[in-house]
């Protein structure tokens, strides 16, 4: 239940990406619907927004198209062709990678080289796009992705399989080679420090 113009916790069970140097992020909504938006057949109007708080946080939205923009920046997105527009919509990338921020604040995702992703899923997610433990939640896993083809993800546990490269678009760091040849690995971006270990074919995201 929101309140009209308060920021309320609706983080429950998601598994929320670290932000800067500090702790989890918080997803956080409130209900800015106007005495005059009462008939809106859209219902009522929810912003949302994550980050250490309402005031210094951003919409999830926003930071997954940034991420999807800085691979288009960098060259790597276009590599890979196009689908056309359906409908009147945009056209989207058929790009290979599942995508998935791991901090905020700045922005730090991993990608993981997946031939599935370059095909929107018939469902929200396909079976392998996260670990066990989050396939149930998928749906409160994902933000915006830009022009890309699937959903950008977001977390601490990811699946650990195929390449893996890690980017950020704040920290100017284009998508690098993660070395986990001794099941961990260090990730570093202006200012923020994560340490991640590979275990049974699954990513875990820690300070």
């Amino acid at each position: 239940m929101l309140f009209p113009f308060v920021w309320t916790d609706v983080t429950g069970t998601r598994d929320m990406p670290w932000v800067g140097a500090g702790a989890r992020a918080r997803w956080l909504k409130r209900d800015v619907t106007k005495p005059t938006d009462i008939m809106n057949p859209r219902g009522p109007t929810i912003e949302t927004r994550w980050g250490a708080s309402a005031s210094s946080g951003e919409p999830p939205w926003d930071t997954g198209d940034r991420a999807a923009d800085y691979l288009e920046k960098v060259g790597l997105g276009k590599e890979w062709p196009m689908y056309p527009p359906v409908e009147g919509g945009t056209p989207h990338r058929a790009f290979p990678y599942r995508v998935t921020i791991v901090c905020i604040q700045p922005t730090i995702a991993i990608l993981r080289f997946d031939l599935s992703a370059a095909i929107e899923d018939p469902i929200e997610f396909s079976f392998g796009a996260f670990p066990a433990a989050l396939r149930d939640d998928s749906s409160d896993q994902r933000v915006s992705s830009g022009n890309l083809t699937n959903a950008v993800m977001f977390g601490t546990h990811l699946v650990g399989t195929g390449s893996l490269l890690w980017f950020s678009p704040e920290g100017n760091v284009a998508p690098t080679p993660l070395d986990f040849s001794n099941g961990r690995a260090t990730i570093s971006a202006k200012g923020a420090t994560l340490k991640l270990e590979l275990r049974g074919g699954e990513i875990t995201v820690t300070r």
